[in-house]
């Protein structure tokens, strides 16, 4: 069994993840890769996850610059974790050798090959550079917008009906007592990529009941993934909580119960995500008709507003994609990955003894 996340986003605040709380749990031991631009990280994660894919709970972590790309592997039954520790998630150990390892992949490339190539190198670098903090300054004006939005639908909201539709649902849903530990994990199930909004769905296909929270304007979705958490939870079931990126990891998009096998997916005016096999859940229902009537034209206005900001962020990681597959050409020419295969070899069996 596999699951499928995004390492984290690039948010106001700059790149965010939760998976330091992964590496800082007990009995979890990580390998941090160090190593530049087409050194063999995302390869060497792969063919590790696909040795243990048989007899392990895989989860894979992906890059939201390179939704093709592994950033990080957890393999949930041997308490392992491989990530890449280079910017912009820079990761460094906290308990050396006891805890977590660095492994430098910069040893196996020949600086002779590099450095004829230094002003070209350092010249693709620098505007890969560039154009991330352009996609970076699209992305903090979308969420500013999507704030927007997210916030004048939030004074909108029918509480009392909202209340007695989470009583039902509690009732019809929950279990009076999880085998869990009320447990919560934050994970990054959606991103802004190249692609546009990427939601891994085959992470949500392994899940039985499914919702889905038609929600144009944000608010009413992250209000019932944040209820029926607090509930689960409080019932001893374990959740897994998945922030929004373009509300700035504020608040939530999706919620995933696995001992329920039962999941929350929002279906926005970003993602536009759609299952055939979910139950839809129209939102609007919940919105008190005339103060969300009075908020119309600056909710149409913002939707305009976000549609056209979210084509700028895409193009700008498209961009910054294209450059950074300029800088691997050069690594990747200098790269032994003879060495970095026996290396991999010596990874496995390093892991299995564990």
């Amino acid at each position: 069994m596999s699951e499928k996340y995004f390492l984290g986003c690039m948010t106001q605040q700059g790149f965010s993840t939760g998976f330091g709380r992964l590496m800082a749990e007990d009995g979890v031991f990580t390998y941090i890769l160090k190593g530049g631009a087409g050194t063999g990280k995302s390869s060497l994660m792969k063919r590790i996850a696909a040795e243990f894919e048989n007899s392990e709970h895989i989860v894979r972590f992906y890059c939201s610059s390179d939704p093709a790309s592994l950033d990080a592997v957890m393999l949930e039954t041997s308490g392992v974790l491989i990530v890449d520790g280079t910017a912009p998630h820079v990761f460094d150990p906290v308990y050396p050798a006891v805890k977590q390892k660095i492994i430098d992949l910069g040893r196996f490339w020949d600086e002779d090959k590099l450095l004829p190539y230094k002003d070209e190198i350092i010249g693709v670098t620098d505007k890969n550079k560039s154009l991330l903090e352009r996609a970076k300054r699209f992305s903090v004006a979308l969420s500013n917008v999507c704030g927007d939005s997210f916030s004048t639908s939030l004074g909108c909201i029918d509480e009392k009906k909202l209340d007695a539709f989470m009583s039902r649902l509690y009732k019809k849903l929950l279990p009076r007592k999880g085998n869990g530990t009320g447990k919560r994990e934050l994970r990054q199930l959606s991103a802004l990529t190249e692609f546009g909004c990427m939601t891994f769905t085959e992470t949500i296909d392994s899940y039985t009941d499914k919702y889905l929270l038609c929600d144009e304007d944000f608010a009413c979705a992250h209000i019932i993934c944040e209820k029926i958490a607090a509930e689960a939870v409080r019932r001893g079931f374990d959740v897994i909580l998945c922030p929004c990126q373009w509300l700035n990891n504020t608040s939530y998009e999706h919620l995933l119960i696995p001992e329920l096998g039962l999941a929350f997916i929002s279906s926005t005016q970003l993602n536009h995500f759609a299952a055939d096999d979910s139950i839809k859940l129209k939102l609007s229902r919940f919105y008190d008709k005339d103060a969300i009537t009075r908020c119309k034209r600056r909710l149409k206005m913002n939707r305009l507003t976000i549609s056209a900001l979210s084509d700028e962020v895409y193009s700008a990681i498209r961009s910054a994609k294209a450059v950074h597959d300029e800088i691997e050409k050069y690594y990747i020419d200098a790269m032994d990955f003879v060495r970095i295969e026996k290396l991999t070899d010596e990874l496995i069996s390093e892991i299995k003894k564990k």
